[in-house]
């Protein structure tokens, strides 16, 4: 998609905050209830005992933090607590993990995954105790598509073919739940989870993104449906979130965010080269690569945070670094300004070294990130690592 000038736009459309009272409900199931008693038991003895020390410089650490999140059935997001099958995690590192080497566990995992998924008559951001299917606080606007993109990006079109029913069906859910025809966009009324899952957007630019996604995917396969095929998402983000400069997050904030600079062009939803370096300055300068690549905001945001989220682990999706954006960003960088996502590396790899392991986000001091009392700490051994080490493929 090519860039075009602000003068060029309509007016942006701008709604009033969303409600985090009304985003996602307090879900009334058991498995998932287990589930987060399971991160607070486990967060409690790494916060008392620490997390695994791989030994190594941070590639063999990546490479041994890959390795303990296979499960010998599917890779799971992380070798700590969240040791479960997530969908979106496995498919945006489906691509590093096939230039690694390890197409054939990752197509055994994909199969795996979308096994039980047909069993649930559905697709869900992850499956718990290797059988129930769940949604991770709600629908997710990038279930479906991610899941779409690993299979073509590992070269999986036999499990599409055995699995097509299932996609139909649940590509005709994902438009009819998430898309809005009116505006055009992903529906500004309901929450979607994603990879910020712990906070609210009106149609965020990671929404309107994971839908452009899912068209083009689409596009290219004539057995699907595509309902929204002739849509041109790319356009209405220009002119509903793209400020000249860098996009704003969402329909009710003009503040940018660093996922909503990175996925559009990781997912080359955009591609227009000058687009990328405004936005990526925009990141540089306003401290999102600070201590090392990617928060989310540049300050906390209370007023944004779900409730449960809020009490038990606050600002955990604001200003700390996430290092599932930072790879994502930095692969990205890497073909605009080379020698600054080498900076970003060694900064990266300094911290992975430090700790011995591959965890899942820091504070503003570099420190490994707490939640409140002894609910939460840092994941360790996140199968986000595959990413990293293929920056230095």
């Amino acid at each position: 998609m090519t860039a075009t000038t602000k003068e060029d736009f309509e007016p942006p459309l701008k709604l009033p905050p969303a409600d985090p009272n009304d985003a996602a409900p307090l879900p009334f199931d058991l498995v998932l209830w287990r589930a987060g008693v399971n991160v607070a038991v486990r967060s409690f003895f790494r916060r008392l005992f620490g997390w695994r020390r791989h030994r190594g410089d941070a590639t063999e650490i990546c490479r041994r933090v890959i390795d303990s999140c296979w499960t010998g059935e599917f890779f799971a997001g992380s070798a700590g607590h969240f040791k479960q099958f997530w969908t979106r995690d496995l498919s945006m590192c489906t691509p590093a993990l096939c230039r690694l080497g390890r197409r054939d566990q990752v197509i055994a995992s994909l199969a795996w995954g979308l096994e039980r998924f047909e069993k649930a008559g559905r697709i869900t951001t992850t499956i718990f105790n290797r059988r129930y299917p769940r949604d991770v606080y709600a629908y997710a606007s990038d279930s479906l598509p991610m899941l779409l993109f690993a299979l073509r990006a590992a070269d999986a079109g036999h499990l599409i073919d055995r699995h097509r029913e299932l996609l139909a069906r649940e590509t005709t859910r994902y438009f009819e739940t998430v898309f809005d025809p009116e505006l055009g966009m992903a529906r500004a009324t309901g929450y979607f989870s994603g990879p910020r899952d712990c906070m609210t957007g009106r149609s965020t630019v990671f929404a309107n993104t994971m839908i452009a996604l899912l068209i083009k995917l689409l596009d290219g396969d004539r057995q699907l449906p595509n309902p929204l095929a002739g849509h041109d998402l790319p356009a209405l983000m220009l002119r509903h979130h793209w400020n000249g400069e860098y996009f704003r997050d969402s329909l009710d904030r003009d503040l940018p965010s660093g996922d909503a600079n990175v996925w559009p062009f990781f997912f080359d939803v955009f591609d227009d080269p000058q687009m990328k370096r405004s936005a990526f300055a925009m990141l540089e300068a306003r401290g999102f690569t600070r201590p090392v690549p990617m928060r989310y905001f540049e300050r906390r945001m209370p007023e944004a945070e779900l409730p449960v989220p809020r009490f038990f682990t606050p600002n955990y999706q604001g200003d700390p670094s996430w290092t599932q954006l930072g790879p994502a960003y930095l692969q990205v960088l890497s073909k605009v300004d080379r020698p600054q996502m080498e900076e970003h590396r060694a900064a990266m790899a300094k911290l992975i070294t430090r700790d011995g392991n591959y965890l899942e986000l820091y504070t503003t001091e570099a420190k490994p990130y707490r939640g409140r009392a002894p609910f939460y700490y840092a994941d360790q051994g996140m199968i986000w690592a595959a990413m990293f080490l293929d920056l230095y493929s």
